[in-house]
Order: C-alpha cells, then sequence, then structure tokens
C-alpha cells in the first residue's frame, strides 16, 4: 500500500539516488532537463553494445498495485506527489530496467490537457487516466476566435494545477524540485480535439485553407504558452516533444502529412532548438521519410504498428534514435517467456547498426495485480539476457 510520510520517501529517493546501479541506469541516457511528458521518455547515448530499455505501466495499474485514486491524484496535490514518490521508489526496487531514479516530480494531467485548455471537457474516474471529451468544441462550426486563447495562469485547469504545484512544493524540501506540466500534444493533434478527427479528415479535402488556418492557431499558442512556462520556471525553452498519436497511415496520407503538419512541426522545432520526442502509437512508416525533416530531432516512437525493419533502413543514416515500443499484451503480458526471448532478438538483430531503446509501456492490470507485476518482471529478466545489461 501507499506510504503516506513525505519525510520518509525523500529520504528513500535520496538513498537510492545515490546508488551505484542509478549511477549507470543515468549514464545510459542523454539529459532531459524540465520535462514534463505523460512518461519519461529516456534517449540513449549513442550506439552501444547493448539496448537499453524501460518499463512503464499505465497510471491505473500503479493505483490499483499502490492504493490511490486516480481522480484525486489529478486534482489534488498531496495526493498526486504521494503517488508520485511511491511509484519512483517501486519502480526502481521492482524493475531492473533502465529507468533512473531522481528527486523531480514532474506534473502531467492527461492526454486532453491542452485541448482542456480552450474548454474541451476531460472527463477523470477514480480508476482510469483521464478520457478526452467526446464533444468537439468547432465539431459544427469554423469560428477559430470561439476557442479564445490559452493562458498559463487564467483558466479554471491552470488555477488548479497552480494550487497543486504550490501545495507540492510546500511539502518538498529545498533538495525536491516539481515541473511544470508542458504542452506535449502536437499542432495537428490537437486541431483534432477541437474540431473532431472525422471533421478535420473531411476539411483536408474540402477547406485546406481552414486546416492551414487551425495549424496556424494551434502552433501560435503553444508557442505562446511554451514562453509563458519557462518564465515561470525560470528556464530556458529545451527541446520540446511531439505527440501525434493522430499523424498515422491510413488515417493520413504522406501527401497529407507534407502539406498540413511538417511546416509547423518543423517551425516548432526551430521554435524550441530542437524535438527531444516525436511519438504516435499509429503506423508511421510511411512517413519518416518526411519526418526526418524536422530540425534537431532526437529519438522517434516506433510503435508495434511501424513496420520496424523498414524504419530501421528509413532511419539508419540520420542519427535520430528509435524507441521500439511493444504492445503490452502480444510482447510482455500474454505471450509465453520463450516468445518474449524471440522477438526481443529480433529487436537486437534489426537495430544493430543505429541507436535504440526498447519501451515496454501500457501495462495494465490483466490476471491481478500480483501476477500482472511477477510477468513484468520476468520479462525484464530475459530483456537483460537478452539486449544485455551494462
Amino acid at each position: 500500500m501507499i506510504q503516506t510520510n513525505i519525510s520518509y520517501l525523500m529520504n528513500k529517493i535520496r538513498e537510492l539516488e545515490k546508488t551505484e546501479e542509478n549511477k549507470r541506469r543515468t549514464a545510459l541516457w542523454k539529459p532531459n532537463l524540465n520535462s514534463a511528458e505523460a512518461y519519461w521518455h529516456g534517449c540513449p547515448r549513442g550506439n552501444t553494445p547493448f539496448i537499453p530499455f524501460t518499463i512503464e505501466p499505465e497510471h491505473a495499474m500503479w493505483a490499483q498495485w499502490l492504493g490511490f485514486d486516480l481522480d484525486r491524484y489529478y486534482s489534488d496535490g498531496k495526493t498526486y506527489l504521494l503517488a508520485d514518490l511511491n511509484v519512483k521508489i517501486a519502480r526502481f526496487e521492482n524493475f531492473s530496467d533502465g529507468t533512473p531514479i531522481g528527486k523531480t516530480t514532474a506534473i502531467w494531467m492527461g492526454a486532453g490537457f491542452e485541448a482542456s485548455l480552450f474548454g474541451v471537457y476531460q472527463k477523470y474516474t477514480k480508476d482510469k487516466d483521464p478520457w478526452i471529451g467526446r464533444e468537439p468544441i468547432l465539431r459544427y462550426d469554423k469560428n477559430i476566435d470561439k476557442l479564445g486563447h490559452a493562458d498559463f495562469y487564467q483558466s479554471k485547469l491552470m488555477e488548479n494545477v497552480q494550487a497543486m504545484y504550490q501545495d507540492m512544493k510546500a511539502l518538498l524540501d529545498d533538495d525536491f524540485t516539481v515541473v511544470m506540466p508542458e504542452w506535449c500534444r502536437g499542432p495537428f493533434g490537437l486541431a483534432c480535439h477541437l474540431r473532431g478527427m472525422d471533421t478535420i479528415c473531411m476539411d483536408m479535402v474540402e477547406d485546406p485553407q481552414f486546416v492551414h488556418e487551425l495549424m496556424r492557431f494551434t502552433t501560435d499558442e503553444r508557442k505562446k504558452w511554451a514562453k509563458q512556462r519557462a518564465d515561470f520556471m525560470k528556464v530556458p525553452i529545451q527541446p520540446g516533444s511531439l505527440y501525434n498519436d493522430e499523424v498515422n497511415v491510413p488515417l493520413m496520407s504522406p501527401a497529407f502529412y507534407e502539406e498540413f503538419v511538417l511546416p509547423y512541426e518543423t517551425e516548432l522545432g526551430e521554435f524550441y532548438g530542437g524535438i527531444s520526442y516525436w511519438h504516435s502509437c499509429g503506423n508511421i512508416t510511411p512517413l519518416e521519410y518526411l519526418i526526418q525533416r524536422i530540425p534537431k530531432l532526437e529519438m522517434i516512437h516506433i510503435s508495434p504498428w511501424s513496420d520496424l525493419v523498414q524504419s530501421v533502413k528509413n532511419l539508419r543514416d540520420t542519427g535520430i534514435a528509435l524507441e521500439v515500443v511493444l504492445h503490452p499484451l502480444e510482447h510482455v503480458q500474454s505471450v509465453s517467456l520463450e516468445e518474449i526471448a524471440v522477438f526481443l532478438s529480433f529487436i537486437r538483430e534489426t537495430t544493430k547498426d543505429v541507436s535504440a531503446t526498447v519501451r515496454a509501456d501500457g501495462m495494465q492490470v490483466i490476471t491481478g495485480v500480483e501476477e500482472d507485476v511477477k510477468k513484468i518482471k520476468e520479462w525484464a529478466r530475459i530483456a537483460n539476457e537478452v539486449l544485455g545489461k551494462p
């Protein structure tokens, strides 16, 4: 069950942070400062004789395992902080992966966070991550002015985030850090949330000018908000991330990506001084020759629906790292140990000429917390044997 003594938790994290194991894990990755993505994503330090890997169950599994309420997690600063500190310790002590432990708590408010800044409803429940509202604001008209503007300070959501931030800061010692939410959703993803995915797909054919106007709006709003965040945290604008689940084939053709999305993502790459992580859970293999044009792109998510062999061919000479992401059921939770070893061997052989990391995420409770955690630990043991441990 969840440990509620914050002093104990801070001391435990200080102790674990100084261990040789944590030094080993930290050395695997490039620095990624002030990040508040949905989950931590490490970019590997170049091509190595081993492949570092990370394990990240869904919040719903953590909540059942450790015993906290996800509804309160997303609304109450103390609940969020206690959960975050407990998760850090449980992950480090139970999963022998490459995820380091540290003294930074990053606030993340759900996949619909950016859309909610413009009034899109985001539903919170006690046992699941937030759901994006089903009714886009612009579904029935194209009046972008009705969206208003995203403000880092003045909105109901951000007022609550500010209160959570201050509560967490007050509970922590000075050597611990709290990081405000980061705008992760790509311009097209936000446009989909505001207009509706089916509607914007038709717009790309019937009204391309409107799509560009909406993309211009979502890009400009992100840049303004990022400057406000950096000023608040008193840090420079660091390389950003682009979460793009809505960018995938066949939802979007390469021609549509090149016309409607790439120019704005390129602009953001220039604005941030680079993109640390480009993410889509869909099939992006046919788009990779275009995605790689984004300036100073460090790492691309290669989902189970992309073609890993072809993706390696597409990206081999770009210097972009590959985050090879597994299917939580087909590659981790619902397969035999022998099948796990075979698939990880395939990944190791396929990515031997590129900088790559393997990520097991998306796991939820299937048979029961105890059995599911046991299977994840077994997966980690095999991963260390097959992928190599420095």
